[in-house]
């Protein structure tokens, strides 16, 4: 997630309270981040490499299961577990755990607004960040710990395969933190960082920022950068077929991993829609100027889908039938592979939320109309 206005909070991050004291995590806790074949969505953009696609088939349209009413605008994008639990937060500051038929199960507060996206480890600790400046560890409702992040945060955490939680900020760093709340390291930048970290296979970094570049991170180490023609403020994806970022300046650049350019597409407006990238390399996004777009593994434009409003919402792949995305009309589309709009749902406000598929191909989404709704 990453809405436009959300820059507003910046500044305003500074005065942010002090949260609470941090509970330190037991020493057996052990947190797996799951893998492109995870059949939940356990974070942002579903897995690690941020390709936005779960396997799992939808075989038929689908039909509203439940709304559940958070009470404040939803522009977080909600995570699934393997259980169906659903987690999304909101911008009153609390982080909803709500089960698969829509019924509320615990709310945790925040001192500030939540656009960040939480992430679930094994255990189901539950990551996700605030504009109070921290980084917060919760399971079951309750504090396991959380750290200071110097600024408000709108980034959403991933998480390695051995663990740690790489999450951006707005005080221009980078940050590794270890399933018990040690900061690792912290890499600094030029601008803040606003988008959420992709992992590569063998552990590399993506990562962009307002400051323009796309930075390679090897071990904690910038190995390679890139620059685009404006501030990156979506997520990065990596997947066998390249790693892929969407630029402020409307154009999606597809690179190579020593991050030299293989191809870009024409400038439109600006994206804050992360990419999907599907099995066959084709790559999915949003625009603000209204459309969806699809372009295959070459570069070449495919086909382009209207909306009829900007958007920010980043798109689903559900199996190999359709992508789920939202818009700033109010709108969450189903767009059928050869580009023919296929399902829409009218929400009660902007969809910038980011749509997530579940085990058994439900579909869920927030909207700022306050409501989080699931489809089967």
């Amino acid at each position: 997630m990453r809405p436009i206005f959300a820059l507003a909070f910046v500044t305003a991050c500074a005065s942010a309270p002090t949260a609470p004291r941090p509970v330190a995590a037991t020493s057996s806790d052990r947190v797996d981040m799951l893998g492109p074949e995870a059949p939940h969505w356990p974070m942002f953009r579903h897995d690690r490499s941020h390709a936005g696609r779960n396997a799992v088939a939808r075989k038929s349209e689908p039909k509203l299961h439940f709304r559940y009413d958070a009470g404040a605008e939803i522009l977080s994008s909600p995570a699934i577990g393997v259980d169906g639990t659903i987690y999304v937060g909101a911008l009153d500051g609390r982080l909803h755990a709500i089960d698969e038929d829509g019924r509320a199960l615990w709310s945790f507060a925040a001192f500030g607004a939540i656009f960040s996206s939480p992430a679930i480890a094994r255990d189901t600790t539950v990551y996700f960040a605030s504009v109070d400046r921290r980084l917060y560890a919760v399971r079951g409702g309750a504090l396991v710990w959380s750290i200071e992040l110097g600024n408000c945060s709108f980034s959403s955490p991933s998480i390695g395969a051995d663990g740690t939680i790489y999450i951006g900020s707005n005080d221009r760093h980078l940050y590794a933190v270890s399933p018990h709340g040690k900061v690792l390291y912290a890499i600094e930048m030029e601008a803040g960082m606003n988008g959420s970290p992709a992992i590569a296979p063998n552990g590399t970094l993506v990562v962009g920022s307002d400051d323009k570049l796309v930075r390679f991170v090897d071990g904690g180490d910038v190995a390679h950068t890139f620059e685009t023609g404006g501030p990156v403020r979506g997520s990065p994806a990596v997947t066998g077929a390249g790693v892929f970022v969407p630029s402020e300046d409307g154009s999606l650049y597809a690179l190579a991993s020593d991050g030299t350019l293989r191809w870009k597409t024409r400038a439109t407006s600006a994206i804050h829609s992360s990419p999907a990238i599907d099995a066959d390399g084709s790559v999915y996004f949003g625009s603000m100027d209204k459309h969806v777009y699809a372009y295959d593994r070459n570069g070449r434009l495919r086909w382009k889908v209207p909306t009829g409003g900007p958007i920010v919402s980043s798109p689903a792949i559900a199996g190999d039938w359709v992508v789920w995305i939202g818009s700033g009309d109010g709108t969450l589309y189903g767009i059928a592979r050869d580009g023919r709009s296929a399902w829409t749902f009218a929400t009660g406000g902007p969809v910038d939320s980011s749509p997530a598929i579940g085990p058994i191909g439900e579909i869920v989404v927030g909207s700022r109309d306050g409501v989080v709704y699931g489809f089967r």
